[in-house]
């Protein structure tokens, strides 16, 4: 089983982070069911990570049309790993938002925020090890409809 991972920048776009992550989560966990792959995705300070894990050829296959996706750039694919048996299991994507113990990781290895193109062989798997125990995510994610939505700016 392939074990491919890649860190990217989000770039900015009309729909607000919320709207984004929904799609993308959408999409990805129906696709990865079908096609028996796992994985997770990690978003923080502007940055996208993501493990799959799952048949070579359809990992590889599946990074090929998200390398080319205009929501992110700078895309920065890891030396891919062999492993028997997949960390994310259970999941056809888990969704782990900024996450305090992967925070201090980061911190621990000199940086000020989550710069995952800084990982390397010796600090993706502490990294990984995060992301598998983490809790997911089970806030909703689509974004409200509301004042943003028709224009209106809050002020309070």
């Amino acid at each position: 089983m392939l074990q491919l991972c890649y860190a990217s920048v989000r770039k900015e776009s009309q729909n607000d982070l919320l709207q984004d992550l929904s799609d993308i989560l959408a999409v990805a966990r129906k696709f990865n069911k079908e096609q028996n792959i796992v994985g997770a995705l990690y978003y923080a300070e502007g940055y996208f990570f993501q493990c799959l894990e799952g048949d070579a050829d359809k990992v590889n296959q599946l990074y090929s049309s998200i390398a080319q996706d205009l929501r992110h750039y700078n895309v920065h694919r890891f030396p891919d790993r062999e492993v028997s048996v997949a960390g994310f299991g259970e999941w056809s994507m888990k969704y782990v938002h900024k996450h305090g113990d992967i925070a201090s990781l980061f911190s621990s290895l000199g940086y000020s925020k989550f710069m995952p193109h800084e990982l390397n062989s010796d600090t993706m798997q502490p990294f990984l090890q995060l992301l598998y125990n983490a809790e997911e995510n089970q806030e909703n994610l689509a974004s409200p409809q509301g004042y943003k939505q028709r224009g209106y700016v809050p002020y309070f």
